[in-house]
């Protein structure tokens, strides 16, 4: 079987949200899927498929991933709001779980403030390092470590893993949404570092909310579950002070050689390039001493990655030409809304109406400019298998339904200062409208006219591919140090992370046969492509007259990212071959 490499999945993540006890959570069955209720299953797919297992233990093993970024991410304020669709992960007949099989104690933990971020992280980190340390489950884990004395070594029977954190919320000590208790997350960060029992690979610094009590970064819209949470809404200005401190506390090698890189995935426009500004400080003035994480043909390297992403298919000065409608949403005074047009991605090369289909124009996905600067730095790219990410709209999405984003006051005032002058009221978006996790429904009639489903989000997947190749290799060779566009994409499918996967890869077990259709799709994407769009530089490399599509796609799963693993993180050892894990009956 060919090898898969993830660069940011949710392994353990719905094994954990099971059970809130520890002890309760420890049990044999921790690496199978989650088994939803019989009413969970039928409105699962209504949700877009968000609660089923993607990617546990057990299905990673099966697919063929070999390597993976397994990241921590804790359940932040806005889902335990108990709002809208929220209730239903909280529902509950004669004592039983009717939809997901999700501890109501841990909603209680969040949304009654009864501990803190840091002590959620701290109990998922656990349970990652209990279940590694177990040696009877049907498929278990290997957690790669550069602390080890032998330093990391693959083991063949297990689902290796490099851990990661998903949110600097999970660095807080402080009473959540509150402002009672420690204060520090650069020492939260030096103590990781410290921690000879645990090794992170990178921190997303920011995820799908504003922190009030521990603000870093202004964050990227993301959270569609429920309307007109002003807390889902980004409030602050780009990369804080504070931000910064955890930055460098992440990566300054003076005092400890293990440094943790930063993901900009979930980051503002405004944060990410507050975050380039000051990444180049570092690097250029030193301050105080500061210590490049690394070095490379004798200079100082530091790569950006974006672990999960999506492409908008244009540049960050580009997207005032995108901007129908801007406004302050009554209400939600703290943030501005901008009613988006989309670009076109391509036309797809069969079906006779609708055929049209676009990269998702929010700025929770990278511009042109983004994927220059990841290069530049040595850095890697990870394209989701969020259907939605990737630019997906079903019929009435793509027929009546506007996209929107949303941007701090003051950012959008630095990214537009003229259109932040005049600022009318709008009224909130109706529920319902934004089709957020939309279920592809058209009429048979209609459906057997276009691409289904299927068909599209293959397209998509291919086109944010192929996009950010064109992007990387019409930049300078010395700018690309000589490599192809092709080294610097891998796969960040986001499985488990409550995303509506795309129907060729719903689960981590489909990606041999994902990589399978591609194949096909890709040069025919290919050729949609060069149809869409002007200037575009050679794409799939060709040897004797032929595409070398086995050659990239193998580079897109697995190489390039073993690759980056080894040359940044530290040299991988193949250990001796494992004895396979015995059955579990």
């Amino acid at each position: 079987m060919a090898l898969y490499f993830d660069f940011h999945f949710h392994p353990l993540g719905k094994r954990f949200l099971e059970k809130f006890n520890d002890v309760e959570r420890q049990s044999k069955q921790c690496t199978e899927p989650v088994a939803l209720p019989r009413i969970g299953g039928g409105v699962d797919p209504l949700l877009g498929h968000i609660f089923r297992s993607q990617a546990c233990v057990s299905q990673s093993v099966k697919g063929g991933i070999k390597l993976g970024v397994a990241n921590i991410v804790v359940m932040e304020h806005v889902f335990a709001t108990r709002q809208g669709v929220l209730n239903l992960l909280e529902l509950e007949v004669g004592g039983k779980k009717v939809i997901v099989p999700l501890d109501n104690r841990y909603i209680d933990f969040v949304h009654n403030s009864q501990g803190s971020y840091n002590q959620l992280m701290s109990k998922e980190l656990a349970f990652y390092q209990w279940v590694a340390g177990q040696v009877d489950l049907r498929h278990s884990i290997n957690l790669l470590s550069r602390k080890n004395e032998n330093g990391p070594q693959l083991q063949e029977s297990k689902l290796n893993l490099v851990l990661a954190i998903e949110g600097g919320h999970g660095l807080s000590k402080r009473l959540i949404s509150q402002f009672a208790g420690e204060f520090d997350p650069v020492k939260t960060v030096q103590e990781y570092r410290n921690n000879k029992s645990v090794d992170f690979l990178y921190l997303t610094l920011t995820h799908l909310s504003h922190v009030r009590e521990q603000p870093l970064c202004s964050h990227a819209y993301g959270f569609k579950l429920v309307k007109g949470l002003p807390e889902a809404m980004p409030q602050i200005n780009g990369l804080t002070l504070l931000g910064k401190q955890v930055v460098r506390a992440c990566v300054d090698t003076k005092e400890n050689k293990h440094p943790i890189l930063i993901d900009i995935k979930h980051m503002s426009l405004v944060g990410r390039h507050d975050f380039y500004t000051y990444r180049r400080h570092l690097l250029d003035k030193r301050p105080d001493g500061f210590k490049p994480p690394k070095e490379v043909d004798g200079k100082p390297w530091w790569p950006i990655i974006a672990t999960h992403m999506g492409i908008t298919g244009f540049a960050s000065g580009e997207m005032r030409d995108f901007i129908k409608k801007h406004g302050i949403e009554r209400g939600n005074e703290t943030s501005v809304r901008v009613k988006l047009s989309r670009k076109k991605a391509a036309t797809l090369p069969e079906g006779i109406g609708l055929d049209k289909v676009s990269f998702n124009p929010t700025s929770v996905g990278l511009f042109d400019d983004d994927i220059e600067e990841i290069v530049r730095s040595r850095g890697l790219i990870g394209i989701s298998l969020d259907a939605r990410i990737l630019g997906f709209e079903g019929v009435k999405g793509r027929l009546l339904q506007p996209e929107y984003d949303y941007f701090s006051r003051e950012d959008f005032a630095i990214l537009f200062p003229d259109m932040a002058q005049k600022l009318s009221i709008v009224e909130p978006v109706e529920e319902g409208t934004e089709g957020a996790l939309e279920k592809e429904a058209a009429p048979a009639t209609t459906e057997s006219l276009i691409a289904s489903r299927g068909k599209r989000e293959l397209y998509l997947f291919c086109l944010n591919v192929l996009h950010t190749v064109a992007v990387i290799n019409r930049m300078p060779d010395k700018e690309r140090h000589g490599k192809d566009g092709w080294d610097y994409v891998c796969v960040g499918s986001d499985y488990d992370g409550l995303i509506d996967s795309i129907q060729a890869a719903n689960t981590a077990e489909l990606l041999p046969r994902f990589e399978q259709e591609l194949q096909s799709f890709l040069p025919l994407a290919e050729k949609a492509y060069f149809k869409a769009h002007d200037d575009v530089p050679d794409l799939l490399p060709k040897a004797g007259g032929k595409a070398e599509v086995k050659r990239v796609l193998r580079k897109l799963f697995y190489d390039n990212g073993e690759r980056f693993i080894q040359d940044w993180w530290s040299p991988i050892k193949a250990g001796a071959k494992a004895i396979p894990d015995k059955e579990i009956v």
